[in-house]
C-alpha cells in the first residue's frame, strides 16, 4: 500500500469517528481488531466490524489455513468473544498418546 492510500486510510477514520481495538494475534502474526458500531458524519449508523491485518499484504501470499479455524470464526461472527490462549492450545489426552506409543490399544 502507497503512503497516499494511508494518509487518506488515516484522515478517513479521524473524520468518520472509526476506533479500531486490537483484539488479539494469532501464532502467524496476523493481528485481529474489533471497530465498534459508531455514527458518522452523515448521521448514519456503521455496523461493527471485525477485520484482520495481515501479515502477508498481498493475497497471492494467502493460501488456505494461514488464518486458524478459532479466529476464522470470530471474523465470520459465528463466535461472539476472540479465541484466549487456552483455547489456542490443542487439547490432547497425555495417556492416550502414552499407550499408543508402547503398542498397546487405546481401550
Amino acid at each position: 500500500m502507497g503512503w497516499s492510500q494511508e494518509l487518506f486510510r488515516t484522515v478517513w477514520r479521524a473524520l468518520s469517528k472509526e476506533v479500531k481495538e486490537l483484539v488479539g494475534t494469532d501464532h502467524f502474526g496476523n493481528k485481529y481488531y474489533y471497530i465498534p458500531a459508531y455514527k458518522n458524519w452523515r448521521g448514519q449508523i456503521i455496523r461493527e466490524k471485525r477485520i484482520i491485518e495481515a501479515v502477508n499484504k498481498k493475497e497471492v501470499d494467502y493460501e488456505v489455513g494461514n488464518i486458524p479455524t478459532e479466529w476464522e470464526a470470530w471474523i465470520r461472527k459465528t463466535r461472539k468473544t476472540p479465541p484466549t490462549m487456552e483455547i489456542k492450545k490443542p487439547r490432547l489426552s497425555p495417556g492416550w498418546f502414552s499407550s499408543v506409543d508402547r503398542g498397546q490399544s487405546a481401550d
